[in-house]
């Protein structure tokens, strides 16, 4: 149920997330004609042109790009207030809206994908979505409204959000079996011939020791399978997360370096924006997360 409904505010927005009116078209259930009149009723309700269509293709004028995040604000607010609305029935209703980093599904401490089946179990009327992101990404998503809940090792954490400490993830160097180090013999690795190689880093979290750092790295990567890929070329080292590693299908394919002097852990926390932490399904998702991390602890 929608109580504060806007069509045109609506379909302006499908139109742009789908790239124009064709695809838009399946997304709605509507014709293409229907879409564009109701553009037309909202540039002439506006008094600007907000996109340009025809032969060139769909593209959004500069105010249309300002329309288009105010519009989305819009309706993540209309539906969050819709949910507040339609709880006081006592029942969990309206959009959760998830925020991730990538490759937690196997972090087995955390257990989300159990966490979320528990959640989906009871009788609800919830429109989920989940979003991976990097953390800076999902602290803006946060902050903005985007998201209600999201997970990761936010290390720069900001006052607009409140934090709770989830679990550790344990992270090991690796080298793939085309690198120089891959066959040379434990005692002939130290910091030192390690240091001599280069390093892939992450663009979000570095976890590699200051020693080993370099001021411009040769390879960045946003996400587990990128890391794990550049290592495979042989031409990078690597810190990946053990539990990544043990469901990694190439593992064969890599080698775990000095693990008694390389070793890192990533502290993964649940950060929520107070203003939406009291929505009914926020807070029975918040209690599940923070009751499977509890359990995955033996605590």
């Amino acid at each position: 149920m929608k109580l504060l409904r806007n069509t045109l505010l609506e379909t302006f927005v499908t139109v742009v997330e789908c790239g124009g009116f064709t695809d838009a078209q399946y997304a709605l259930g509507i014709t293409q004609s229907a879409i564009s009149i109701r553009i037309r009723d909202l540039e002439t309700a506006l008094g600007y042109r907000i996109c340009e269509r025809g032969r060139g293709g769909f593209r959004l004028t500069e105010r249309g790009e300002i329309a288009y995040r105010k519009a989305g604000d819009i309706l993540r607010s209309a539906r969050d207030f819709d949910a507040e609305l339609l709880e006081l029935r006592g029942t969990t209703t309206g959009d959760l809206r998830i925020g991730t980093i990538d490759a937690v599904n196997t972090l087995a401490e955390l257990n989300l994908a159990q966490v979320l089946k528990r959640f989906l179990d009871r009788p609800n009327e919830v429109q989920l979505e989940v979003v991976v992101a990097s953390p800076t990404e999902l602290t803006q998503k946060l902050i903005t409204g985007d998201l209600h809940v999201a997970i990761a090792p936010f290390r720069n954490q900001v006052p607009e959000l409140t934090y709770t400490e989830l679990c550790q993830e344990e992270h090991r160097l690796y080298c793939g079996q085309d690198h120089p180090l891959f066959d040379l013999p434990d005692d002939q690795i130290d910091l030192d011939v390690i240091s001599q190689h280069q390093i892939c880093q992450r663009s979000y979290n570095i976890l590699v020791s200051p020693v080993l750092q370099t001021a411009q790295p040769k390879a960045t990567v946003a996400n587990m399978e990128a890391m794990a890929m550049m290592i495979e070329t042989g031409h990078f080292l690597g810190p990946l997360p053990v539990h990544f590693i043990k469901n990694w299908a190439h593992r064969d394919r890599l080698r775990e370096l000095a693990p008694d002097k390389l070793n890192w852990n990533s502290t993964f926390y649940l950060a929520t924006r107070p203003s939406l932490a009291h929505r009914r399904a926020v807070e029975i998702l918040v209690q599940d997360i923070v009751k499977s991390c509890k359990r995955g602890q033996g605590s």
